[in-house]
């Protein structure tokens, strides 16, 4: 638990960076095309980057651990380089058809923009590649806050960009340079804490297969959702976007705090692989989730008109974006359930190549028809639901096929419980802060944050005390 939390509290700090990028980004681009430029390219090159973080973990962190030495560590990352510089000079070639196909709504400037901040951005890609390499070795001896901090450096490279006062267009390119520039300072982080292991510690094979099937069906995804945003029209890509990381970032980094541990754990010891541990973290997450994602979604009309609507983004904008941080609100659930299944999958004794590639061809068919059948009606609304139901979909498939090492594992829902319980003393402080002090009635920036704050501070400390007084602490304890 302790690795899972150094893990998430520094993520909290990469949740507040990416939530203050796209405060600027709505401040100074709104819902333009200048921002769809952006963010088309910004979501397929840094959306790789993520899936490739989260995903060649799971490869990296057996390869690492079944070598020793210093040598067998630098020829892995000199083939994981070379790999990385292979993919960017693709992704750079392949700037104009990409945009063609993914947007072809996208014409003159905004389309050689878009270009441009695709073949920009590709630089980072061998950076990222070797940096998951590093960020396994730092995980397999026990530090995942470092890794974690260490990525932040491309978020803030970017906002301080975007807090430049740059025109629109310079600050684009600008932001895209400056993200290459954080993946560097990144490596320049991890690199002097980074050791080999002396001998062999797991025995765990690396699942090759499983991983690049997981890689494909994210940027698949990834790729799908963004051009039906793409086909939404003009802000379309900005809208979802903005959702994403203001509805589902938090969510989803917490998921992975829990999940990435578990895996290095499970790795590491495979007699820890237990269903008893499973439920533990997935009682663990579910109540988190419940208090955050419940605060966020009651909170959403006040981030949404007092945070990102105080700049270029106008009312017809924010109409839009509401619902869509109401649907994606619900995707960490999702997200968490599949990602434990995946790993508890991957883990076992046992070829789960067909399982996990039958898990990606449902989520991303999932996707596709609730994309193709609902967008003419609910437009951006329809490729956020797809990416709730798509990992649900997921989930069920590799649930069923391990139900029976799980049941009769559970741990109870009283965590959950507790989640609930927090959330409703945080509504209590969100409703009754402005009858005590009118300020909090404001429609500012600095008014909603603090309310936010408070209203999540006080959540947590009644999910805590419910916690420590029901005996729950264990379920914490991983």
């Amino acid at each position: 638990m302790r690795a899972g939390a150094s893990q998430f509290l520094v993520q909290l700090i990469g949740l507040g960076l990416a939530v203050a990028i796209s405060v600027a980004i709505s401040h100074g681009l709104g819902a333009s095309a200048e921002a769809d430029a952006f963010l088309l390219g910004r979501r397929l090159v840094t959306g790789l980057q993520e899936v490739l973080v989260q995903v060649l973990t799971l490869v990296f962190l057996p390869m690492v651990a079944m070598r020793a030495g210093q040598a067998a560590l630098l020829r892995l990352g000199l083939w994981v380089a070379a790999a990385g510089v292979l993919i960017a000079v693709a992704f750079a070639a392949l700037s104009g058809p990409i945009v063609v196909a993914i947007a072809p709504e996208m014409q003159g400037e905004t389309a050689a923009m878009a270009r441009r901040v695709i073949v920009v951005l590709s630089g980072s890609l061998p950076l990222a590649l070797v940096g998951v390499l590093m960020g396994a070795a730092l995980n397999l001896s026990g530090r995942f806050g470092w890794p974690a901090l260490a990525r932040l450096a491309p978020r803030a490279m970017v906002l301080g960009v975007f807090l430049a006062g740059l025109g629109a267009s310079q600050s684009v390119m600008w932001a895209a340079a400056g993200f290459v520039a954080g993946n560097a300072v990144a490596l320049l982080m991890m690199l002097p804490l980074v050791r080999p292991v002396e001998a062999p510690t797991s025995q765990v094979a690396p699942h090759v297969g499983a991983a690049l099937l997981l890689v494909a069906g994210a940027q698949g995804a990834l790729w799908l959702e963004t051009a039906l945003a793409a086909r939404a029209g003009v802000g379309g890509i900005t809208l979802l976007e903005m959702g994403q990381r203001v509805a589902a970032l938090l969510g989803n980094t917490l998921a992975l705090a829990l999940v990435m541990p578990a895996f290095a754990k499970w790795t590491a010891r495979p007699d820890e692989r237990t269903g008893r541990h499973f439920w533990k973290l997935a009682a663990a997450g579910t109540a988190l989730l419940v208090l955050a994602q419940g605060l966020l979604m009651i909170l959403a009309p006040r981030i949404v008109a007092d945070v990102l609507g105080q700049g270029a983004l106008g009312a017809e904008g924010q109409e839009a974006l509401l619902p869509v941080i109401w649907i994606l609100a619900l995707a960490p659930f999702a997200t968490l359930l599949s990602r434990l299944l995946v790993v508890w999958r991957i883990t076992g004794a046992g070829g789960h190549l067909g399982q996990v590639g039958l898990a990606v061809v449902v989520d991303l068919c999932v996707r596709s028809i609730l994309g193709l059948t609902l967008l003419p009606t609910i437009g951006v609304q329809a490729v956020a639901l797809g990416m709730v139901l798509g990992p649900l979909a997921s989930a069920t498939v590799l649930g069923a096929l391990s139900w029976r090492d799980l049941r009769g594992e559970g741990v109870g829902l009283l965590p959950v419980l507790g989640g609930m319980m927090g959330l409703a003393a945080g509504v209590v402080v969100m409703w009754t802060a402005p009858m005590v002090l009118p300020w909090f009635a404001e429609q500012s920036i600095v008014s909603t944050l603090v309310l936010t704050s408070l209203s999540g501070v006080s959540a947590l400390g009644v999910f805590t005390m419910w916690i420590r007084w029901r005996g729950l602490v264990w379920v914490f304890r991983f």
